[in-house]
């Protein structure tokens, strides 16, 4: 017996035509309305086939998956020489004519489904059961997944990330043609839904939504990739603020809210935008509602945000630099409070560990979440770019005690060191350390390994760095890369293989995106 699929219990006509059918008795409402016969809804036990004679006879026959017809990559091609839907940021149309043979998906001789296959990589590598996991949307996104809808880019979506991520785990440029097949059709599905603003403000469009920007992360080649993840970004917040502070009325629209407001802020601090302001508003109102493990993240929330419109506006006052230096020193005090502040529930171990390939230095940290990873290394960078602001200006300005000067440049020297060492001693509680990481564990690493990009990316491009770091963080982001199926963890190694310093986040403002492929 094969399980046929994510099940949809309405009737025969509705599944057809792709209508929600409410499954009313004896008749639905679109057979009413359309005024044709309904013939009722099938038996749960439909949704099994008995796949044994179809399976004998290709075991009789010796055939396999070299035998089966490789995926197509003209509907994705025709669309895109079309104009009818854009090019993701990875180039799709690169694929061998057949599927290598170490790609073939099959169990104990039974043939998987590809787009199954792909599903359950997804979820088992990007969703975990436990709410304060990782990110706020990851435990809700099986309900919506099985929710009834009309709205078809979710599961596309899901399966596009899936086999992205198949095709990078097993070298299969085929399965990631057919991940640009489920991207093109996630696009267009997306863009018929926004044209109806009820749909467009449902939980299943926001998160497709966002989802697109992870499916960036797995495939990225490119600056571009980088512009795209920035541009969905935007797009999930267009969204979230049609949906309004109506969104936080539910549980789910909560939690899809927290994990995006900390994307935004990401976006935000990378490229020093100013955070929307509607934003720290529905924040504060959802704090009233935060369960206890979301509440430092929120805490943290509008104090970055203050950070960020520092950063946006610092250029613009550039003649009024004790202004700037006084509200960094302010922000980066608040830094320390809440860090002082946090409960006991945040608090991390330290661990004492031999200088291995795994552990840079002698110690590393063990959380009690990924969320709390997550959460801490978001402080330490917005500490880090803060820090930066002050010792920019120390080194143009000189204060009025020589002494003071001085003993702050000590200070922040000091600071910036133990936030770039903290950020490494948090790595190998994801990537694997002892059995207390997660590496040996069934949370999802893909999705953790994500959360440590941007961290140890700005720690390579400090100036205050500890010597051989810079080198240690590029063997993670290639483990990154190549054990959990991360293309832009790859590509952010190589540029700093041969570059200090990667400029692509700031340059999208001013420059088209051609004009800093260099950078990679």
């Amino acid at each position: 017996m094969v399980y046929c699929g994510r099940p949809s219990k309405g009737c025969a006509p509705c599944r057809a035509k792709r209508t929600k059918c409410d499954q009313a008795r004896p008749t639905c409402g679109q057979c009413q309305r359309a005024r044709r016969e309904c013939p009722g809804y099938r038996d749960e036990q439909d949704l099994f086939r008995n796949e044994t004679s179809k399976v004998m006879t290709k075991a009789q026959a010796g055939t396999g998956w070299e035998d089966s017809k490789p995926l197509s990559t003209t509907p994705l091609l025709n669309l895109v020489q079309d104009g009818l839907v854009p090019t993701p940021a990875t180039d799709f149309s690169v694929a061998p004519a057949k599927m290598e043979e170490h790609t073939m998906i099959a169990t104990r001789g039974l043939s998987v489904p590809l787009e199954d296959e792909a599903t359950y990589y997804f979820f088992h590598n990007f969703v975990s059961e436990d709410p304060t996991c990782l990110t706020a949307y990851s435990h809700v996104l099986p309900t919506l997944y099985r929710q009834e809808s009309s709205f078809s880019a979710l599961p596309k979506i899901i399966g596009a990330i899936g086999l992205a991520g198949l095709s990078n785990m097993k070298h299969a440029p085929e399965l990631m043609v057919a991940a640009g097949q489920n991207y093109a059709r996630v696009l267009r599905a997306i863009t018929a839904s926004i044209q109806d603003s009820k749909e467009a403000s449902t939980d299943q469009t926001l998160i497709a939504v966002i989802l697109l920007g992870l499916f960036e992360t797995i495939t990225c080649s490119s600056p571009e990739s980088m512009r795209s993840w920035a541009n969905h970004v935007n797009g999930a917040t267009a969204i979230a603020r049609l949906r309004g502070v109506d969104q936080l009325r539910t549980k789910i629209g909560r939690n899809i809210f927290t994990s995006l407001r900390v994307q935004i802020l990401v976006d935000c601090l990378q490229r020093r935008l100013i955070v929307p302001p509607d934003f720290i508003d529905w924040t504060e109102i959802a704090a009233e509602t935060e369960c206890k493990e979301m509440l430092p993240e929120q805490q943290l929330f509008p104090i970055v945000g203050r950070l960020c419109a520092l950063r946006a506006t610092a250029e613009r006052y550039r003649n009024n630099s004790i202004g700037v230096v006084t509200l960094a020193n302010i922000i980066d005090s608040d830094l320390e409070d809440w860090k002082n502040n946090l409960p006991p529930a945040f608090s991390y171990s330290i661990i004492q560990s031999a200088n291995t390939e795994q552990v840079f230095s002698d110690t590393y940290h063990v959380y009690r979440s990924t969320w709390n990873v997550a959460v801490w290394n978001l402080y330490r960078c917005a500490r880090i770019l803060t820090q930066q602001i002050i010792t920019a200006w120390l080194s143009r300005n000189s204060m009025p005690n020589p002494a003071l000067h001085e003993s702050q440049q000590y200070r922040s020297a000091i600071l910036l060191a133990n936030l770039a060492y903290d950020i490494c001693a948090s790595v190998p509680f994801i990537l694997g350390a002892s059995h207390s990481s997660i590496y040996s564990s069934r949370l999802p690493r893909a999705a953790s390994g994500t959360v440590l990009l941007w961290p140890l990316y700005l720690v390579a491009t400090m100036d205050q760095q500890l010597g051989g770091m810079r080198a240690w963080i590029i063997t993670r982001l290639e483990l990154i890369g190549r054990m959990m199926g991360i293309k832009q963890a790859e590509s952010l190694a190589n540029v700093l293989r041969t570059k200090r310093e990667i400029t692509a986040w700031d340059k999208f403002e001013t420059a088209r995106a051609d004009e800093v492929v260099d950078d990679w």
